[in-house]
C-alpha cells in the first residue's frame, strides 16, 4: 500500500518502533542461546539432544515475537497514517516540538541506519525558522527573514539536538520560551540568527560537506547582500563547522572570505571520553559469548557517534579503519582551522576549576576541558588561548542558552 507523502512519516515511525522491539528480541534471543550454550557444555555429551531440542524451539519462539513486533508495528503504521490524513492541519512529526526533539535523538543514535533504510525520519540538512524548513530561494528566505540583514550568524546544533535545542529552559532563565542566543543577539545588535537541523547520526565530515554545499546557495539568494557570517557550534556542531570550512577553504568557495569569526561551545576537537569508554565496554563484552550481544547492541550506534572518538572530521580521519570499533591510536595532528577567521570556544566543568582531574576526565559531563580547549598532551588544536573561556559549575547542556554562556558570546560578537 503506498502511503501520501504528507503522512509517510507516521509510517516511518512506526517502522522505527517495528524494527526496535525486533533488535530488542534479536538481543535477548542471543543471549538466552549463549547462557544455554554454556549450561548444556558443562552437562557433556548426554546433553546435546536437549541442546539441539531447546535451539530449534527458542529460535522458532523469538523468530515469531520479532516477526509479529514488525508486522503489528507496520499494521499500527497503516492505520495511524490513514487517521492522519484525513486530520485538518496536521503538522509532520519533525515539525512538532516534542516530535523534532525525539526524532533529533533518534537521528543522533541511529541516524545512519535511516538514511541506509531511506526512513522518512532521516533528517536532511535544511535552514529552520517558525518550527518549519525555509526554501532556499529567494522568495522562500525573504519570507522567512522578513527583517533580514547582511550580519548572519548561523547557529549548528550538536548530536542528537535539533534546532529547538537552541531553546533549551529559556522560560526559566530569560522569562521567555522561545529566547535563544541568536534572538537575543538579534534585537541588541541587529544579526539575523540562522538555525541548521541535520542528521547527526552521520559522518561529521558528510555533513560538512553538506553545510559547504548549503551556504553558497543561502549566501546567492539573500535577500540583501551578505556582509558577514559568524558560525556559531554547539558540541559535534562545531567539528561540522571546521568540516565544512576545511571543505571551503580547500575549494577556494566564495563565502569561506565571509566566515569572520566561529564559535565553538563545548565542542570535543580532540575526541570525548564517553565514546572511548563505550567503544572498550564493547570490546569487553565481545570476549564471552553471553555478553557479544550486547557488544552487537553497543556497535550498532550511529557512525556519527563513533566519529567523536577522536573528533574525526574529515574522511581521511577513519579512511583506513575496517572497524570503527576497534583499536587505533590517537592521531598525532589535527586538521588545521579555518586561516582566515578569528575563532572563539567556551568550555565548561562541573566544578569551578579547570586544572583538576575532575576537569580533565569529566569536564561538563561529556567533553573534558582539554578536548573543548583543543590542548591535550598528544595533539593540539592551535585555538587562541585569549579567544577561550572557562565557565566553572556548568554542565553541557548549559552551553545552549545559559546567561553566563550568552554575555560572553555578546561580547565576542558584538561590535
Amino acid at each position: 500500500m503506498r502511503l501520501p507523502e504528507d503522512v509517510r512519516d507516521v509510517n516511518a515511525a512506526a517502522v522505527v518502533c517495528g524494527r526496535g522491539a525486533a533488535a530488542a528480541t534479536r538481543l535477548v534471543r542471543d543471549t538466552h542461546v549463549a547462557i544455554a550454550a554454556r549450561a548444556f557444555s558443562l552437562a557433556g555429551p548426554a546433553a546435546r539432544p536437549a541442546h539441539r531440542m531447546h535451539d530449534g524451539i527458542s529460535t522458532g519462539v523469538y523468530a515469531a515475537v520479532s516477526g509479529g513486533a514488525r508486522l503489528a508495528a507496520a499494521g499500527v503504521g497503516v492505520i495511524a497514517s490513514a487517521r492522519a490524513a484525513t486530520t485538518p492541519g496536521r503538522r509532520p512529526i519533525t515539525d512538532r516540538p516534542r516530535g523534532n526533539v525525539v526524532v533529533g535523538a533518534i537521528n543522533g543514535a541511529w541516524g545512519d541506519h535511516l538514511e541506509q533504510w531511506a526512513n522518512p525520519l532521516a533528517l536532511p540538512m535544511t535552514l529552520r525558522a517558525g518550527g518549519a524548513d525555509v526554501t532556499i530561494d529567494r522568495g522562500g528566505l525573504a519570507a522567512a527573514f522578513p527583517a533580514a540583514t547582511g550580519d548572519l550568524v548561523l547557529f549548528v546544533h550538536g548530536l542528537c539536538e535539533t534546532d529547538v535545542s537552541w531553546r533549551l529552559s529559556a522560560l526559566d532563565h530569560h522569562g521567555d520560551p522561545r529566547s535563544t542566543h541568536g534572538s537575543r543577539l538579534a534585537e541588541r545588535h541587529g544579526v539575523t540568527p540562522l538555525y541548521l537541523r541535520y542528521n547527526t547520526g552521520r559522518h561529521i565530515c558528510d555533513n560538512g560537506a553538506d553545510l559547504a554545499a548549503l551556504l553558497p546557495d543561502v549566501v546567492a539568494r539573500w535577500p540583501v547582500p551578505v556582509t558577514r557570517l559568524t558560525l556559531v557550534g554547539h558540541s559535534m556542531g562545531g567539528l561540522v563547522i571546521r568540516a565544512a570550512c576545511h571543505i571551503g577553504e580547500s575549494t577556494d568557495a566564495p563565502w569561506v572570505v565571509l566566515v569572520r569569526r566561529i564559535v565553538y561551545l563545548g565542542s570535543p576537537h580532540l575526541g570525548a571520553p564517553l565514546e572511548v569508554a563505550v567503544r572498550a565496554a564493547g570490546a569487553a563484552l565481545r570476549r564471552l559469548p553471553e555478553t557479544r550481544p550486547l557488544a552487537n547492541a553497543l556497535a550498532s550506534r550511529s557512525v556519527g557517534i563513533k566519529d567523536l572518538r577522536f573528533g574525526d572530521i574529515t574522511a581521511d580521519d577513519w579512511a583506513d579503519v575496517t572497524d570503527l570499533d576497534g583499536w587505533r591510536a590517537e592521531p598525532t595532528e589535527c586538521t588545521p582551522l579555518l586561516a582566515t577567521a578569528d575563532h572563539y570556544y567556551v568550555g565548561a566543568t562541573i566544578g569551578r576549576r579547570n586544572d583538576t582531574v575532575a576537569a580533565r576526565v569529566i569536564g561538563d559531563a561529556l567533553v573534558p576541558w582539554s578536548s573543548a580547549s583543543g590542548s591535550g598532551r598528544r595533539r593540539r588544536l592551535a585555538l587562541d588561548i585569549d579567544r577561550g573561556r572557562h565557565l566553572g559549575g556548568l554542565h553541557h547542556f548549559d552551553l545552549l542558552n545559559h546567561p553566563r554562556v550568552y554575555a560572553v558570546l555578546e561580547e565576542w560578537l558584538a561590535d
